[in-house]
């Protein structure tokens, strides 16, 4: 057999199929697993969709994955690339020029209302 993955993969873990927020999880059987992808024995009546998260709780894990084949109730599954660490840290892209500014007081604030600046609030 042609072996056509590039990372190795593990063999068979519990994990479980996260659908949706408030619908039940679907529990599978991780039969292999590598950085890619993985392959999952479901119960056969599941109804999994084309994308969902798959945990596994023994690794700590949970990946996007989509379904990349079907084979009776095994599922061959593609995990979508996790997002880079410093992309959250991204700073956020300047606010156009035609966008409006917001609303700023437009008079100075009454006597007596500024705070000292060593009292606590």
């Amino acid at each position: 057999m042609l072996e056509r993955r590039r990372t190795a993969r593990r063999v068979c873990l519990a994990g479980h199929a996260r659908v949706a927020t408030f619908m039940p999880e679907i529990a599978c059987a991780v039969r292999d697993v590598s950085l890619d992808g993985a392959r999952i024995r479901v119960p056969p009546v599941a109804a999994l969709p084309e994308r969902f998260d798959l945990v596994i709780p023994s690794r700590g894990e949970t990946r996007r994955a989509s379904v990349a084949w079907r084979a009776g109730d095994l599922v061959g599954l593609t995990f979508e690339p996790a997002p880079a660490a410093e992309a959250a840290h991204r700073p956020s892209p300047p606010i156009p020029s035609h966008v409006p500014e917001v609303a700023r007081p437009r008079t100075a604030p009454m006597a007596g209302t500024v705070a000292e600046s060593d009292s606590v609030h």
